[in-house]
């Protein structure tokens, strides 16, 4: 059992590494796009109010704290949008935009939270989630560029006739998808149990 975990560890880490360089792209693409939304001009009004959050009412009625179906509900519509990143990896400029835009929405939501709130209020509402959510679409949108690469790749060894095993790429870059995925069940868990808690919502 022991030498089990070691060799599953061991298989984790060559994971990350083999994908290391494409983490950091998603991770650099979300980052600025926060970065930007947080500092995006705001009219003051409430999200709702926002053309960027149109049909925000209709999907948080899907939404309640504590129950089961919420938990369901959160990783379907995670998992949605982690899969569109991922399997839109041939067309490379998808994902790149899936995690800029997710990163600019987090980013506007938290400037406006602190505006209309309080300074806390991003961290209260977003961290205990976010924590698990965020990096699963960093790995997902990775997985899909990774993806994106082997594709130009194996065009391009065709094109020289050379050899290129595109079924190797996807294999790894599948299994990562797959590691997402169970980030996202974590924060769905966690975004319908524990982040009502932290804002003050009582089971």
């Amino acid at each position: 059992m022991k030498m089990m975990n070691n060799q599953i560890k061991w298989l984790s880490i060559g994971l990350f590494r083999s994908h290391s360089a494409y983490i950091f792209a998603g991770a650099a693409l979300m980052v600025i796009g926060i970065a930007i939304g947080f500092v995006a001009p705001r009219s003051g009004d409430p999200l709702s109010a926002n053309p960027l959050f149109d049909g925000l009412e209709q999907l948080v009625q899907f939404y309640k704290p504590f129950e089961p179906m919420s938990v369901a509900f959160l990783f379907i519509k995670n998992s949605l949008t982690a899969s569109i990143a991922f399997l839109t990896g041939p067309i490379l400029i998808i994902p790149a935009f899936i995690l800029f835009f997710n990163g600019f929405i987090v980013g506007l939501i938290s400037a406006t939270l602190i505006d209309q709130v309080s300074l806390m209020a991003p961290i209260l509402a977003l961290a205990p989630h976010g924590i698990f959510e965020l990096p699963a679409l960093v790995i997902a949108g990775a997985a899909g560029l990774r993806l994106g690469i082997s594709f130009i790749r194996k065009i391009k060894s065709k094109m020289r006739h050379t050899e290129y095993k595109l079924t190797e790429s996807f294999e790894s870059s599948f299994r990562l998808f797959l590691f997402s995925l169970v980030l996202l069940l974590v924060a769905a868990v966690m975004e319908t149990y524990l982040t009502p808690i932290v804002i003050g919502i009582s089971p």
